[in-house]
């Protein structure tokens, strides 16, 4: 077992240089704990993790220097839950113990960090971390510090960049579209601000597969209805009918029908390049004519269709779009 410095006797004297490497490996060990608990099993998964980053730190050739090969000595001397010569074993392999397990880049997650991120809160950028995952990565980065010589804030943010590009990303990649649609029909977004991009992505992989998830990312509910629209009206229409259908019971309140025609709609309406699609939809689909025309929210989008009405000869359309228009207690 993981032993703390409290409880250790040391062999070799008082060896101040190791509490460093002392204070990274039990940061580690309280943040595990914090987590998952004091059992055995959070115990082994801490060293591993400690026995990890100490073989990472010493990759380079010119980090495996005699002086770090006495310091793994005389600390695991003291806390002999591993060996210097398993962790150096490791290091001139040219791979970490228990890389698959722990690795953290922006290119690669291993299967621990990879385990955490349906776990997680959603990513927010300006969201301090749960404390016992910064307690965890901050224990690393002070025993890539301990072998590198180089500053503890700059290794810290290396790992939480790494952990941050997987974690931000992890709801395009991998989307939970009942839950979505769930948040949508709720009008929830207390967890997260962007359902109804999200769950636009979700439910329409292959169109959105031609950006990347960064550009996704950037992407707010208009900019993902418009662009589509643009290169495939009748796909986008079909996002905005399962944005509409979903979201239907809040179109009579003014928050949501603001916030859906008002905003995530507001450019697409008046697009004209889709409105010859979107008014052949709504010749055949009375229930999204009544959801757009009577709504809680009218305003250019409906004026500008029914202008298009008139530029495209749809006078049938004109008139049962107006009725519908003028029968709103809304308009």
């Amino acid at each position: 077992p993981l032993h703390t410095p409290e409880q250790a006797v040391p062999n070799q004297g008082d060896n101040t240089a190791l509490k460093d490497l002392e204070r990274g490996v039990l940061s580690i060990l309280e943040g595990i704990q914090e987590y998952f608990g004091n059992g055995e099993e959070a115990e082994q998964l801490a060293c591993r993790l400690a026995v990890y980053g100490m073989s990472h730190a010493l990759l380079p050739a010119k980090k495996q220097t005699q002086r770090n090969g006495v310091l793994l000595q005389s600390f695991f001397q003291n806390y002999p839950f591993c060996t210097a010569e398993e962790v150096l074993r490791a290091a001139h392999t040219g791979r970490p113990a228990f890389e698959a397990q722990f690795l953290l880049t922006e290119e690669q997650l291993g299967s621990f960090w990879a385990s955490l991120l349906p776990k997680l809160p959603r990513y927010e950028a300006c969201k301090p971390w749960p404390n016992w995952l910064f307690q965890t990565v901050d224990g690393l980065s002070q025993i890539a510090c301990f072998f590198s010589g180089e500053g503890s804030p700059a290794q810290l943010d290396a790992l939480q960049n790494a952990l941050n590009s997987h974690w931000r990303a992890y709801p395009i990649l991998q989307p939970d579209r009942a839950a979505l649609e769930a948040a949508v029909r709720r009008w929830d977004f207390s967890e997260n601000e962007w359902i109804c991009r999200d769950l636009l992505i979700a439910a329409f992989p292959d169109t959105v597969g031609r950006w990347t998830v960064e550009e996704l990312l950037k992407m707010d509910t208009m900019e993902l209805l418009l662009e589509t629209g643009e290169q495939d009206p009748n796909t986008a229409i079909q996002m905005m009918k399962l944005l509409l259908d979903t979201a239907e019971e809040h179109l009579q309140e003014t928050e949501a029908a603001e916030q859906l025609l008002g905003n995530d709609l507001y450019d697409f309406c008046q697009n004209e390049s889709i409105q010859p699609k979107l008014l052949a939809q709504l010749k055949q689909d009375d229930r999204l004519a009544r959801q757009l025309f009577q709504s809680a929210y009218a305003d250019s989008p409906q004026e500008e269709l029914i202008a298009a009405c008139d530029r495209l000869g749809e006078q049938t359309l004109k008139a049962h779009l107006q009725a519908l228009l003028d029968q709103n207690p809304f308009c």
